[in-house]
């Protein structure tokens, strides 16, 4: 029932009084109208800075790319607002990233070493004056990361970086120019690709969200969004606290985050991967609520953690959170578990938590093959917690299961799993590979 009440909610949005808008980022113009193709808006600034109103719906066109951090109005209880695509061709794309893919991006420091411009002639600063925040990932053509590095000295090895936080500068060691060797480069800053924080009622439909380091979408204090049919990849590697390495070198990156205060969301039907932390997550560390949040139908992999979830205080509460029908594959074998200092692929990572928690289901997925652990719980609050109907498989034999209350539970020990936590007493051991 609760479904259908969620799905009832959100069709009930999108019809009094809307007006439509369309977002062309290679012929639109700002100053057009915005409320046909043939008059459509060309930025992101320009979506960004206009004030929708509930029932609006607001479509980008095909195929294109806009830069910059997406800050998406709310609807409300009566009409949501809709961000979706128009026209033919490949999802429309967001990246929180800076392009370095000129030769005049990069000058050579050193034997190997490269830097970007930091000088007083306004064409070489260009590129400076767009790194205004740390650079947690360099994403060369669209398949490799570079490999984020906290100093100069540790600067190699060809495709490190480090970011010079001090004076916003990026040094990358490379055997000839960077540019000559790769046609893509994106360097992601630390930012949201979305920033969901303060946001409600909304629809967010058919887009291709990439290339930042913080989340793909991220904030705190939601309710009532709907994210379907979105692809979310190459997220994460920010510098969390902005130490530059000198103290905790915790970095950002989850696909879809929910920091406290979330509720009523409904996660489908998207694509997932090389996520540097959790592909999908609701999660908080004081007093707060997390309700009604149902992720579903989505495909995983390659991140570090295809679902993970913590909630701190005694005071907080985390009730009715759905995980069904995922396919979830290889956690930890992204392209951050290298680097990270914590290694723990998983496709469910539950950490410490102490919010009064019930309604907690994760079903009828399949989780298949981690570096680690397929699944880790680290303190007991299972009477709100449901496990069961899942499908299970380590291609390797000698990992683990379950990493369940510091005990590990390997194939053989499933039996002996069921007996001790009475979870997943209808799951399966089953070979399965990713088409």
């Amino acid at each position: 029932m609760r479904h259908l009440l969620i799905g009832i909610i959100f069709l009930a949005g999108s019809i009094l009084n809307a007006s439509e808008y369309y977002i062309d980022s290679e012929s639109g113009k700002d100053e057009n109208s915005g409320t046909t193709p043939q008059a459509a808006w060309n930025s992101l600034t320009k979506v960004n800075e206009t004030q929708f109103q509930p029932g609006d719906s607001i479509y980008f066109k095909r195929g294109g790319l806009w830069r910059g951090t997406f800050k998406p109005k709310s609807g409300d209880s009566s009409q949501t607002i809709l961000y979706s695509s128009y026209g033919e061709g490949e999802k429309p794309k967001f990246y929180c990233s800076v392009s370095l893919n000129q030769s005049k991006d990069w000058i050579q420091m050193a034997d190997q070493l490269w830097a970007t411009p930091v000088s007083d002639d306004s064409e070489l600063t260009s590129t400076q004056n767009r790194l205004t925040t740390d650079v947690g990932n360099i994403i060369l053509d669209g398949k490799k990361a570079a490999f984020k590095r906290w100093d100069k000295e540790s600067l190699q090895n060809q495709d490190d970086f480090w970011f010079d936080l001090e004076k916003s500068q990026l040094w990358f060691r490379s055997e000839k120019n960077p540019a000559e060797l790769y046609s893509e480069i994106e360097a992601a800053l630390r930012r949201h690709v979305i920033d969901i924080s303060g946001c409600h009622n909304a629809i967010f439909d058919n887009l291709d969200i990439r290339y930042g380091a913080a989340h793909g979408f991220g904030g705190s204090s939601n309710h009532h969004l709907i994210i379907r049919n979105c692809d979310i990849s190459w997220i994460g590697g920010g510098d969390q606290y902005l130490q530059g390495g000198k103290g905790r070198r915790v970095r950002f990156g989850n696909g879809i985050e929910f920091w406290e205060n979330a509720n009523d969301h409904l996660i489908e039907n998207n694509r997932l991967w090389e996520i540097y932390d959790a592909a999908l997550t609701n999660q908080g560390s004081q007093n707060n609520r997390q309700v009604n949040i149902i992720y579903r139908n989505n495909e995983i992999w390659n991140c570090e953690y295809s679902f993970e979830f913590w909630n701190r205080g005694q005071e907080s509460m985390t009730k009715d959170i759905v995980f069904e029908n995922n396919q979830c594959f290889d956690a930890g074998f992204g392209w951050g578990h290298i680097q990270r200092p914590d290694k723990n692929g998983r496709h469910i990572m539950f950490y410490n938590n102490s919010s009064q928690t019930s309604g907690m289901i994760i079903q009828n997925n399949v989780f298949c093959n981690a570096t680690e652990s397929l699944v880790r719980l680290e303190n007991d609050w299972t009477s709100g917690l449901t496990l069961n109907h899942n499908l299970y498989w380590q291609d390797n034999e000698q990992l683990p299961y379950f990493l369940w209350l510091k005990k590990n539970y390997g194939k053989q020990d499933i039996d002996s799993f069921r007996t001790e936590t009475k979870m997943e007493l209808d799951s399966k051991i089953q070979k399965m590979n990713r088409q």
